[in-house]
């Protein structure tokens, strides 16, 4: 079998693929750490794109329950968390976003009535999915969901479910000549499809019969809840989980009319605050669109952490500690990746470990050191007129071996002698390779890597599982972004190569990976401007970048090694508060990392540090990798980028201007 297909082709597989390929791709090694999520209460699951949170609400919904009842596949939830039903409304496939662009009343304030049409009609729908979801469960799989829940939808049963349900005050008289289950599944169907005529201008106005019974958010779907229940329909611990996909889409409207968004959003937060026994909510949203305390519509109130919901944040359960041990994304992205080689009818997929059988170790720091000196050892240092002859003929031999030891030799010298080069030359072996040392040297591996490939000018290299799993930054999306453009890289390799290959993985080239996650860095940073204000936060990055990579590389002491990233103190930061949002925007968007650390300096100010997406490394040769504490910038250098961001404007999708350095190939030796 000639297999060349690419098994990371499809990057968002919860919206693209079947429910039946969902079950074979889904990774369930990330339900240990979210099992909140299958818990009664209301939960918000946050993370920027690519997180995982669509991948993980997808297990709520119906259809995906059912591929699960349908295959050999258990389901990955069990005993009580496992009985649960899900509805939900996706606002953008549904429409419901388009309540932006229509004038509802116009004898009425919008921002004073819109949002309760709005409200109603997330109302209709979610009770809609609702009995669509028993419909599915009951007759899909031969029943075999309805037996496991002990669901009895059963016509009698749900025609006394639509009287119990008819009379509850919310509807305000709009079910009053329902008689029957079927009835009463019209009557939602006609009213959504009122809005949705309206909403699309094939209609000029709503009928009365919505104008004057409008619902209060979330009353309608508690009520619907409460009376399956006490009819019989659905067990007491059976519980309902309504999904609401794309809440992040409503702070989209604020381009548009700007009050729009917070409106809407403060109507689903309504929904939140109810705290109906029988109904908890799930929010799929990225960071920008979650506020740090949520209004609820119609009060002066908040939703309140812990007690009206539950947060998950994918972005710091993912993220990267100093204690490796408890990072779990290696687990989560080992699975993923054996599940897609499967997908793709590969074969001989390990067990374990098939990230490193694939991408291998990668190279050495010392022979990548080699590998971008080629021939021309004697450029990975520097030496002026004033260093001592000996010291110059001794690193120069050392270099033609190791030419990061001699790189290390030169940073050292300048280091000792405290801005001078000192004269006395070590014997035997070099002082900074000694056992004592190793810190020393670890700390300064990767810039001293940039420096040379820098002289040398090439292209640093990213290969091995190490650097696919670093540069991944805990991001499930960028992991297999990262898969995809070396595996494409690997194919154009062989295309039209006349060599019969099986389907067994391949173990792929350092040099292939190195392409390919060049490709991919190019493609993250492209991707910085998709979104909204995003050409500013993408400029914002082009200049922090070039200021960091600058300083990196002319470092030659080595004396400051974790200037990859900036810090400044929270107090600067607080008086600026539009920098403050701006930075905050550039991490919910994926542009930046940040995190706390602790000052080293006598004052003991907290201070904040942030540091590229590791994904965006390559793309300006910054080294992903963080040993030491990173740059204390005054906040007038963050002010400086942040104004030049906001003035220039975008910046084109090219290679950034090479500022230090020209590199034209990727191994110059091997392309020469």
């Amino acid at each position: 079998m000639d297999n060349r297909t690419n098994p990371f082709n499809e990057l968002y597989v919860s919206e693209t693929v079947g429910s039946s390929a969902f079950v074979q791709i889904f990774s369930p090694s990330i339900l240990r750490n979210a099992s909140a999520l299958f818990l009664p209460g209301n939960v918000v699951l946050k993370g920027m794109q690519g997180s995982g949170k669509s991948m993980l609400l997808s297990l709520l919904k119906p259809e995906v329950r059912l591929a699960y009842a349908e295959s050999d596949t258990p389901f990955p939830v069990t005993g009580k968390q496992a009985r649960f039903i899900g509805a939900g409304i996706n606002l953008t496939r549904s429409g419901a976003i388009d309540f932006g662009q229509r004038t509802l009343d116009p004898e009425r304030s919008e921002t004073e009535i819109l949002p309760v049409y709005f409200g109603d009609f997330l109302n209709y729908w979610i009770v809609f999915d609702i009995l669509s979801t028993l419909e599915l469960f009951r007759d899909g799989a031969h029943g075999v969901l309805a037996k496991e829940l002990q669901l009895r939808a059963d016509p009698e049963r749900l025609n006394a479910f639509v009287g119990t349900l008819k009379n509850s005050r919310c509807w305000f008289g709009y079910l009053d000549d329902v008689t029957t289950y079927e009835g009463f599944r019209q009557k939602l169907t006609d009213r959504i499809n009122h809005y949705l005529e309206f909403l699309n201008f094939n209609s000029d106005h709503l009928p009365d019969s919505i104008r004057t019974t409008k619902t209060t958010v979330g009353e309608p779907i508690a009520q619907t809840a409460t009376a399956l229940v006490s009819s019989g329909v659905l067990p007491e611990d059976v519980h309902l989980f309504v999904r609401i996909d794309q809440y992040e889409e409503l702070i989209r409207l604020e381009g548009r009319r700007k009050e729009y968004g917070s409106l809407f959003r403060e109507v689903v937060n309504k929904a939140l605050s109810l705290r109906n026994p029988n109904v908890s909510y799930r929010i799929g949203t990225r960071g920008y669109a979650w506020d740090e305390h949520p209004r609820v519509y119609g009060t002066v109130g908040n939703l309140e952490r812990d007690r009206n919901f539950k947060l998950i944040d994918l972005d710091e359960m993912l993220r990267r500690r100093e204690n490796p041990k408890t990072w779990i994304f290696p687990e989560f992205a080992e699975d993923v990746f054996c599940k897609r080689l499967l997908f793709a009818k590969y074969q001989d997929v390990p067990k374990s470990a098939a990230v490193e059988k694939v991408f291998g170790l990668g190279p050495t720091p010392e022979d990548r050191a080699r590998r971008y000196c080629g021939k021309a050892s004697s450029r990975a240092v520097k030496l002026e007129e004033n260093w001592p002859p000996a010291w110059g003929t001794y690193l120069l031999h050392i270099a033609e071996e190791d030419p990061l030891s001699a790189r290390l030799g030169e940073a050292w010298a300048r280091q000792k002698g405290k801005g001078k080069i000192v004269t006395q030359q070590p014997d035997g072996v070099p002082v900074w390779n000694e056992y004592k040392n190793r810190y020393w040297r670890k700390e300064r591996t990767q810039a001293a890597l940039m420096q040379i490939a820098g002289r040398c000018r090439q292209r640093m290299i990213w290969a091995g599982a190490d650097d696919i799993l670093g540069l991944s930054g805990g991001n499930i999306l960028v992991f297999v972004s990262l898969c995809q453009h070396i595996w494409s890289a690997w194919l154009r390799t062989i295309r039209g190569v006349d060599v019969e290959y099986d389907n067994s993985i391949p173990a792929l080239d350092d040099t292939v990976q190195a392409v390919g996650v060049h490709e991919a860095s190019t493609h993250w940073y492209n991707k910085l401007a998709e979104e909204s204000g995003g050409t500013t936060r993408q400029r914002f990055v082009m200049l922090v970048a070039t200021d960091l990579e600058k300083r990196l590389y002319n470092d030659d002491a080595l004396s400051y090694p974790g200037a990859n990233g900036f810090s400044v103190t929270l107090d600067e930061l607080e008086s600026y508060p539009h920098l403050r949002d701006f930075l905050n925007e550039c991490v919910d968007y994926g542009a930046l990392v940040d995190a706390p650390h602790t000052t080293k300096e006598t004052n003991r100010r907290p201070r904040r540090k942030w540091y590229l997406n590791p994904v965006l490394s390559p793309y300006f040769r910054l080294p992903h990798v963080r040993t030491k504490e990173p740059a204390y910038r005054p906040i007038k250098d963050l002010l400086a980028w942040f104004d030049a961001a906001q003035r220039l404007g975008p910046q084109p999708a090219t290679e950034p201007k090479k500022t230090v350095q020209d590199q034209p190939n990727l191994f110059q030796e091997e392309s020469s």
